[in-house]
């Protein structure tokens, strides 16, 4: 059954508040066993809508969901026991839909949600010269904050999200925590530059996963692959079975960001992307939580033919004793990148067979170089504090007499020995001549 927001009482001027009318479609729909509740074309301005199981909440072309600019139409922050704020970024628990334990859940259709981040972030502040090189912006309010995911689904089980198109969010666009059965397809997620922790779509400790065809161009981390699930009930006891493909990125930090969190993260495919632009192409940190003693073992990883048009630097590994990194390959890579790259772990058996294989990284010119900007730029290309258990097959560095010039060396490493096999460095053969 097909149930419409307008026969509920829903006004599609963009300043009349509709959430109680939406939420009575959508409890309609869920008590009569299901179905569909229909977005039609308009603006309907809303608060926090509870999405119920066996309800697809569907966005007609030309309909947009406008979030309020009142943090008072939003959820209480202790309305379910999972939900977490962020002082440290500046968001709070508050959201604009809300999937709690559900099951057969979706969210599709040509429809627009408009986060009106605007109204919630300050002006943007110059900080680095490449991470969020436009700038970062963070909350307008230090004491409410802004509000923290746009939609989050909590725990849910069969969960479908179709061919959205998220804009102008306060905080990460999609997550799904601790949830089972789930595709995304043809979402389309476009966000200014600066705004602060406007990650694409978060997956964290959840399973069987799949994410295809999406296009996410935004100021934070595209995809982030969690094991944070120490708030959940009975949690999932990895994130794992995730499969991501045929995207497009652009991040003013993180392509992918792989770590967060307690629990592990295993059996990850990524492949046939197109990155844009990014801070730094592949991050895999499994001590990202080491200050709440908390550490996320990373194993059994793919990513392959993936093109980086243009980055600071390619990838950035760190572990620990208590998060191991093992079984990672990234194969048929190729990365434009201004900055060097680093491994950091403390000697010892934190990294096992990680390979690049048919691994192609370009040093860009990054112009005019100040004191600053050669701090972040790093001397090395590759600057490796551990380098044992890494395998190094037909990898390029291609550079330039003008971009290698100021380099001190491809790889720098002071623990361990890589395998290196059948690799072509730009500055060893400029030595050599």
């Amino acid at each position: 059954m097909r149930y419409d927001i307008l026969s509920y009482g829903a006004v599609a001027d963009g300043a009349t508040l509709c959430t109680a009318a939406i939420q009575a479609a959508i409890d309609a729909c869920h008590q009569n066993g299901g179905g569909t509740v229909e977005v039609p074309a308009g603006t309907f301005k809303t608060g926090t809508l509870w999405l119920k199981s066996h309800v697809e909440l569907h966005l007609c072309h030309g309909a947009t969901l406008l979030a309020s600019e009142d943090l008072d139409d939003y959820n209480a922050e202790d309305a379910y026991v999972q939900n977490y704020r962020s002082n440290e970024e500046e968001w709070c628990g508050k959201h604009l839909i809300i999937a709690h334990e559900q099951t057969d859940v979706a969210i599709t259709g040509h429809g627009k949600i408009d986060g009106n981040g605007h109204l919630f972030y300050g002006e943007p502040e110059k900080r680095w010269h490449f991470l969020w090189k436009d700038g970062l912006a963070l909350s307008r309010d230090k004491e409410r904050l802004r509000p923290g995911q746009v939609i989050v689904f909590v725990q849910c089980k069969r969960v479908r999200v179709q061919d959205i198109r998220m804009e102008n969010t306060t905080c990460w666009n999609i997550l799904f925590h601790g949830c089972e059965f789930v595709q995304v397809r043809g979402v389309v997620i476009q966000n200014p530059t600066t705004y602060a922790n406007t990650d694409g779509i978060d997956i964290d400790t959840s399973r069987f996963v799949t994410v295809s065809d999406c296009i996410i161009d935004t100021a934070d981390d595209a995809f982030a692959i969690r094991g944070a699930g120490h708030r959940l009930i009975d949690p999932p006891e990895a994130c794992e079975h995730v499969t991501i493909t045929n995207c497009v990125l652009g991040s003013s930090s993180g392509a992918f960001r792989f770590g967060v969190g307690n629990s592990p993260i295993r059996h990850v495919r990524v492949s046939n992307l197109t990155v844009k632009r990014c801070a730094t192409a592949f991050i895999f940190t499994s001590n990202y939580s080491a200050a709440r003693g908390m550490y996320t073992p990373i194993s059994d990883v793919m990513i392959e033919n993936v093109a980086v048009e243009q980055a600071q630097r390619a990838v950035k590994f760190a572990a620990t004793e208590q998060g191991k990194i093992c079984d990672v390959l990234l194969r048929n890579v190729s990365c434009r990148a201004y900055a060097g790259s680093y491994v950091k772990a403390p000697e010892g058996d934190h990294f096992h067979n990680v390979r690049f294989e048919n691994f192609r990284l370009e040093i860009l010119d990054w112009g005019k170089m100040d004191e600053r900007t050669l701090v972040e730029r790093r001397p090395h290309v590759l600057w490796m504090e551990e380098a044992s258990g890494f395998i190094f097959r037909r990898v390029q560095i291609l550079g330039t007499d003008k971009t290698v010039m100021p380099w001190e060396s491809d790889i720098m490493v002071e623990n361990g020995t890589p395998v290196v096999e059948d690799c072509d460095f730009c500055l060893k053969k400029k030595s050599e001549d």
